[in-house]
Parts: structure tokens; sequence; C-alpha cells
């Protein structure tokens, strides 16, 4: 679908979680810039996806859609900062659907310092979506990811790899995906797979699939390579109250579905864990008791309240798409009482 890219924000500022009204201002989001100029070796669609960006958080957190073909990645694999040995990645998942029309994904992305984009795409031969990138991997971590708006496109070419880098996201059919580290399954290398980098396959999920069969089915089609950094599961869920967390343990593609109305993840290989997963990790332990209690219904502002409770030191941002509706939640930095809602595919 070519018409979804206009985007309305409504920006929600110093709005209390537990208030029933927020101040809204609506601000239009277009692919309609026109750069003054373009620069030596870019395209026109590179200029103007360019010319897009738009700060819209101090922490800072920025919007940018993208207009320009990426569906011949240059980005390879293990070209990642190279974050072997940490041991401190800490990411927060859950799906939440007692009412299938009202279904929603939350997730808390726990990190070094990780200045954000909300970046929007529409493909030709795929699905319109939203993701949450990490603007370090792009090369505008700490002091330069400040105002990168103001600043002339040539100094911002880094950007046009962001399509390749979703940390999470949301498309228009209603599937959303993201991901947390855990240890690592030692799935071996299957020479007769294309070998793909661990954010990459989000892409595909996110431009290819309408469903978690057909999300299942191109993740098994490659071969994920973890590069420099963790291996990681995928927690994957799809409108009408379906979710599934697919995880490489023991050598193999394991498959766990949602038994409840509910389903979380932490940073711990769940098939791994038997009996009583929540005393695997207090977040999990955390959220598993909250869905159980509220029997897996959850508005967006108590879902936002979950990852607060779950959130860390080193928490960068906090997000909710709501797959029904359209919309994505977000609070950057653990500033819970500025958070932004953007009505996405209205």
């Amino acid at each position: 679908m070519k018409n979804k890219l206009t985007f309305l924000i409504l920006l929600i500022l110093s709005a209390g979680l537990g208030s029933c009204q927020a101040e809204t201002t609506p601000v239009q989001v277009t692919p309609e810039v026109v750069p003054t100029r373009i620069p030596a070796g870019m395209t026109a669609r590179e200029a103007a996806t360019l010319a897009s960006l738009e700060q819209v958080d101090d922490y800072p957190l920025y919007t940018m859609v993208y207009q320009a073909d990426y569906s011949d990645p240059q980005i390879l694999v293990n070209s990642n900062p190279d974050l072997k040995g940490r041991s401190d990645w800490a990411c927060s998942l859950f799906t939440a659907f007692a009412d299938p029309n009202q279904a929603l994904y939350g997730r808390n992305f726990d990190w070094d310092f990780s200045p954000g984009l909300l970046l929007f795409t529409d493909p030709e031969e795929g699905y319109a979506s939203v993701s949450m990138v990490d603007l370090y991997y792009l090369g505008f971590g700490y002091e330069r990811s400040y105002g990168l708006s103001s600043l002339p496109l040539e100094e911002l070419e880094g950007l046009l790899d962001a399509p390749y880098l979703p940390f999470d996201g949301m498309n228009e059919a209603g599937l959303a995906i993201g991901m947390a580290a855990v240890p690592d399954g030692g799935v071996p290398p299957d020479p007769e797979k294309e070998t793909i980098d661990s954010l990459l396959v989000i892409r595909k999920v996110l431009d290819g699939a309408a469903t978690i069969n057909e999300a299942v089915e191109i993740i098994r089609s490659y071969h994920i390579d973890w590069g420099s950094g963790p291996a990681l599961h995928y927690l994957i869920a799809e409108a009408g109250g379906r979710s599934v967390l697919i995880e490489f343990s023991r050598g193999e593609i394991s498959l766990i579905e949602n038994q409840e109305p509910w389903q979380a993840a932490t940073n711990f290989l769940l098939s791994e864990a038997w009996a009583e997963p929540e005393n695997h990790c207090w977040r999990y332990g955390a959220i598993a008791e909250r869905l159980e209690d509220s029997g897996g219904t959850l508005s967006p502002r108590e879902a936002m309240n979950l990852l607060e409770d779950v959130s860390q030191e080193n928490t960068q941002w906090s997000v909710i798409y709501q797959i029904n509706e359209g919309e994505v939640w977000i609070a950057m930095g653990r500033k819970y009482r500025n958070y932004q809602v953007f009505d996405v595919f209205p």
C-alpha cells in the first residue's frame, strides 16, 4: 500500500500516565520535503529521506521517512560494533491481547546510551512499517547524536543504512516484532541457507510478513549470524491475539507459542527454563505476575506503567505498539511522564 507515507504524530508532553487526559498537539510528518540541493553522489530520493529527519525529543529521538530504495542492502554481517564479552544486555518484551481487537506489544530496550530513530518505511514490494533504530550503530552515538536535523545532508549519509538495523517494529498488517539478548544456543551454520545479520532479519520480517507463520518461514529461510553481538531471541505478535517466541536452542530453532492471552520474554532462553521461568529473571517474573493478574488485559498507559516498573538505569527507550490501532507510544530515557504517541496507520 502506497498511501502510508503521511503519518500523524500526537505529541503527549508532561502527561501523567495515571491521568485520563493529556494535552495533545498534532504534528504532520510528510515525505514531501524537497531539499534545496542534492549532494554529489546522492540520489534525489536519498536526499529527500535525509531532509525529512526531524528531532521530536531531546533525549534525543528523531523521526525519518525513508523514500529511497533499500532492497539491496550494503551493510555487511559482522559490521556492528564489537560487543563480544559484554554480558549486560537486558531487554523486556511482552504481548497482551485478552481482547484480540486491542492487542498490544511492549518492549524496553536496555543498553548503553542509545539515541533513537523512529523510522517510517514503505517499500515498493512489501508492507509499510515503523521501527526503532539505535543511532549509535549508524555512527551517531553520544555527542554526535545531538542536533542532527541541522547538519548538512552530506554529514547524515550514514542514516541511509537505517532500514537494515531495526531493533523492534510494527507493520501495516498488524505484525510486531522485537528482540532480546540471550545465551548462544549453538545453532550451526547451514551452507544451504543465505547468511543474514541478526537485525536485518527483522527488516525482512517487517517488510514481508503479515502473519506469524510467514514471519517464521522468513526466519527459517536464513542462517542468522550473531556477528560481534550476542545471540538473540525474537518475540513476534500478530493482529488477532497470537504470539510466538522464536529461539535458537540446543542447535535447533524452537517455537514457543503463547498459552495465555499474553506472552513475555527477557534475557534467558525460555525453551531451556523448564518449570517456573519467573525464577530466572525478576523482570520476567514481574511482567508475568502483572499480566496473569490482569488476564492479559492492559491499556496502553497500563502497559507503559509496567515497562516503567521493570525498567533499569540503562533503559534507553520504552515502546508500546498498539497492533490494532496502528499507534506507537514511546518514552525515551525513562521519561515516563513525557511520552509520545505516533498514530502511524490510522
